[in-house]
This record gives structure tokens, C-alpha cells and sequence, in this order.
């Protein structure tokens, strides 16, 4: 199964770098940024030429309803095994890199990202618990 890493300018070349990072090298991995100066047309032929290769995918995009998010759902309209998430995270993108080789769902896969994607925002309350002491005294 394909990991399709898309948005806008260099978000997807940053992700993939820090994923390399952690994951080491990636295979299946693609990245197709949306770059400021192309067309949206220019950016839709780049992800069909990817999508079009391809049965199971899962596409990673980085805001709801931004053109890299909005492309990749008209191509997964095509195809029933072709998902989109948006709000993409590293701890998304790890934990389908972790699953994909042995989960052959791809829908559960998107699933199973997101809530990781969800898991891995967070507020550190040790920072916000000093403050209120602070606050008390």
C-alpha cells in the first residue's frame, strides 16, 4: 500500500524528511507538494499521475478542505480503495508506516491514523500546573 504525502508548499518534503529520520529509509512513500507557483491544474496533474498508479492508497494532506486536500478526495471519488486524512501529524504518518504491511484494510488504516493523529495533540500540563501555583501564591 502507497503512503501519498501532500500540501501546501514544502509540507509533505518536510514530513518525509522527519519521518526518514525516525523510520529510516521509506519505500512507497510519495510526496507531491502543492508549490506556490503552480496552477491548481499543474498540482491536479501531478497527484493523478500518482493515483492513477495505484489500487490501495492512503493520502495524507495537510488542512481540511485546502486544494491538496480537496484534489486527492475528487481522485479517491475513482477509487474504492483510495483514502483521505487532513490535519496530518508524524505520529500519523509513523503509525501508517507501521501498519501498512501488515493491515491490508486501507480504510482501517485511515482510521486507525487518525485517531493517532488525535492522540498526539496534546496540552503539557506540568507547564500548566506550575502556572496555577504561580497563580496562587
Amino acid at each position: 500500500m502507497k503512503l501519498l504525502i501532500t500540501g501546501h508548499s514544502e509540507f509533505s518534503i518536510g514530513m518525509q524528511s522527519a519521518l526518514a529520520m525516525i523510520a529510516g529509509e521509506l519505500e512507497d512513500v510519495i510526496i507531491i507538494p502543492f508549490l506556490a507557483e503552480e496552477t491548481v491544474d499543474e498540482y491536479r496533474q501531478k497527484v493523478a499521475a500518482e493515483i492513477q498508479m495505484f489500487d490501495q492508497a492512503i493520502c495524507f494532506t495537510d488542512l481540511l478542505g485546502g486544494t491538496p486536500f480537496k484534489t486527492c478526495v475528487e481522485f479517491s471519488e475513482e477509487k474504492d480503495q483510495v483514502f483521505v486524512v487532513s490535519g496530518t501529524n508524524l505520529g500519523m504518518l509513523l503509525e501508517g508506516l507501521m501498519m501498512r504491511n501488515s493491515v491490508t484494510d486501507s480504510f482501517e488504516i485511515a482510521e486507525t491514523v487518525v485517531q493517532a493523529g488525535k492522540s498526539n495533540i496534546t496540552v503539557s500540563y506540568t507547564h500548566l500546573r506550575a502556572h496555577e501555583t504561580l497563580r496562587h501564591l
